[in-house]
């Protein structure tokens, strides 16, 4: 067998090999970040549920406190009342909604139909927005 016929018979098994075009490389990036894109939109909107539902779960541990608090004869000044002492019955770090605000407690509630207000600033972090979150 000549070199000639060799290289003729071995060049279907090298274009075999051949690498990936340009074009294939774009496709499949496109792809990825469609892919990508499509997931980061639903797991965003899913966090922003779980804070919402984590802090309705917080408010409601922190009012539980504030009322066995009471039983005790009055209702606390500050929530900062409820983290000091050895028998307190929350910690510092219960004292922030998700987004690492302080929870905003006023006694008397300013809403004649409860005690206390309770509320959270909420996703956009200012107080007195639609989004707040406070005890029912």
């Amino acid at each position: 067998m000549n070199i000639r016929n060799w290289l003729i018979a071995r060049k279907p098994a090298r274009s075999a090999f051949r690498g990936m075009t340009l074009l294939e490389i774009m496709v499949v990036i496109a792809i990825i970040g469609i892919v990508a894109t499509a997931v980061s939109v639903g797991v965003v909107g899913y966090l922003n549920k779980a804070r919402v539902n984590a802090t309705k779960s917080q408010i409601g541990t922190i009012a539980n406190a504030i009322q066995m608090y009471a039983l005790d004869g009055d209702y606390p000044s500050s929530l900062a009342v409820l983290t000091e002492g050895a028998g307190a019955p929350l910690k510092p770090k219960q004292l922030k909604d998700p987004w690492g605000q302080e929870f905003l407690y006023n006694y008397p509630a300013q809403d004649q139909n409860r005690e206390f207000d309770l509320c959270s600033k909420g996703p956009d972090r200012r107080e007195g927005s639609d989004d707040d979150i406070c005890n029912d």
